[in-house]
């Protein structure tokens, strides 16, 4: 009885094993899935380098409405002391 035991075990471990040889076995599938995800990589990476230039024309224009306009700061020392509430 404890013999029948092992090779049931041997034949639950080894089943998925011999699963895997015979999908491994099929390369026509596993290139074109290889294909399909560097399609999808490509659109991604084509998508982040809009996004990315899309941010640097908005942070250019900003900088540039920041430098024209004329913005009083106002002199002398800060109206309310942060360090002044006894948290520190």
């Amino acid at each position: 009885m404890p013999s029948l035991w092992a090779v049931a075990g041997i034949v639950l471990l080894l089943g998925p094993a011999l699963l895997a040889l015979d999908l491994q076995r099929d390369e026509t599938g596993w290139c074109d899935h290889s294909k399909a995800l560097h399609r999808r990589l490509n659109i991604i990476e084509k998508n982040i380098e809009q996004t990315v230039n899309h941010m640097e024309a908005e942070v250019s224009d900003l900088l540039a409405l920041i430098s024209t306009t004329n913005v009083s700061l106002p002199s002398g020392p800060p109206h309310i002391d942060i360090f002044d509430s006894g948290l520190i």
